[in-house]
């Protein structure tokens, strides 16, 4: 990165100077009129400096000065020509170019520091809170605070505005788009700057994504973009991964949904709020329907539905030191329901009464406190109650 002179300040400053010195010539001149006849009279002898005529010359081009400086501003002191160049078809600040300010030098410089970042702000707020926010360009870039350093002016109404060196321009790191998996274009040739920045503009704005990938896919870029809109790097980050987005800590993708394409779980645009549970996607099949419940997991993995296996049972299926009984011994009427009654026969009333002084009034639902079947867990779990 390179430093250029800020000429403006320096040619500023010189302009200061000049006035200052003729306003010191008048002022010495006056202080002459103090002194004696000889005095002046050695004065004029000396040279025409203090003899009427100087002074009289002096005041005249100081009145003259503030005359042009207050009709014209600082154009007097003006190194050369604002640019007239226009990065995009808007105004900002109410003007459509810097030569729209010319003359008007307080737009972009603070009195005794020059070209500021605060100045450049009032019309370039979207730069000020990149910069403020460290986000964007202008927010990772180095010596931010410092335009003048990519943004040069002063060099007439035709010339472009920004420059800087692109050899050791960070690409991922200043922009948050990775350069890794764009060495090389479609045609097999490498990729320069100007492939996606035409013109040498490298505002956002400006980055034509559909121009090369139309040629890989005309028909998928069509319909990606018709899907999704054309502003690519909202959701891209150059390694084929959502940007600042990590589908594994919303919805681990695993097994066969790791090969779905992303319409298949979001048919719209609006990607918040999709259904992470089975039933979101799968249709409940007829077999199932009013059976199995929803809670796919507990049979189902996500490498294929088929073979299904009962993987999450909590209650043992060897209960009562038998080999595995039969589902339907406890599950009559559906695999969301069951009953103990079919093993233990027992006197409703008898039961109720048995619960009623631990204040326990559903004694439908056993498992609640014999989650394992074994007969003083109930027991052992009110003592530590």
């Amino acid at each position: 990165m390179f430093k250029c002179p800020d000429f403006e300040k320096d040619r500023y400053f010189f302009g200061c100077f000049v006035t200052y010195l003729l306003a010191d010539v008048y002022l010495s001149a006056l202080i002459t009129g103090s002194f004696d006849k000889a005095q002046r009279m050695q004065h004029k002898r000396n040279g025409p400096l203090y003899s009427p005529i100087g002074c009289g010359t002096a005041m005249f081009l100081v009145i003259v000065l503030g005359i042009i400086l207050y009709l014209r501003g600082g154009t007097p002191f003006s190194p050369g020509s604002l640019s007239a160049a226009q990065s995009r078809n808007e105004s900002l600040g109410g003007y459509s170019s810097h030569a729209d300010i010319e003359g008007d030098c307080g737009q972009c410089h603070e009195p005794w520091q020059g070209v500021t970042i605060d100045r450049c702000g009032n019309c370039h707020q979207s730069v000020l809170d990149e910069r403020n926010n460290k986000t964007g360009l202008h927010g990772h870039l180095p010596d931010k605070e410092i335009c003048q350093l990519c943004h040069l002016e002063h060099r007439g109404e035709s010339s472009e505005i920004t420059e800087f060196e692109l050899d050791d321009f960070e690409h991922d790191w200043v922009t948050d788009f990775s350069l890794i998996k764009h060495q090389v274009g479609f045609d097999g040739e490498p990729l320069e700057c100007a492939d996606c920045h035409p013109d040498n503009k490298f505002t956002v704005d400006m980055i034509d994504c559909l121009g090369c990938h139309h040629q890989a896919d005309f028909v998928f870029a069509n319909i990606h973009a018709a899907f999704y809109g054309d502003d690519c790097q909202a959701c891209h980050d150059g390694l084929d991964s959502m940007v600042h987005f990590d589908h594994q800590q919303s919805f681990r993708l695993e097994g066969a949904h790791t090969e779905v394409d992303c319409v298949g779980c979001h048919e719209t645009t609006i990607l918040a709020g999709t259904a992470n549970e089975c039933v979101g996607c799968h249709i409940e099949p007829e077999i199932h329907f009013g059976v199995f419940g929803q809670d796919c997991r507990r049979c189902h993995t996500t490498t294929a539905w088929k073979p299904a296996h009962l993987s999450q049972h909590i209650f043992p299926l060897n209960h009562g030191e038998e080999d595995k009984i039969e589902c339907q011994t406890c599950h009559e009427l559906s695999y969301t329901t069951y009953t103990c009654t079919n093993c233990h026969a027992h006197d409703p009333g008898e039961t109720i009464a048995e619960h009623e002084d631990k204040e326990l009034f559903d004694i439908a639902d056993c498992a609640n406190c014999h989650p394992t079947g074994l007969e003083d867990e109930a027991k052992e779990a009110n003592a530590n109650d």
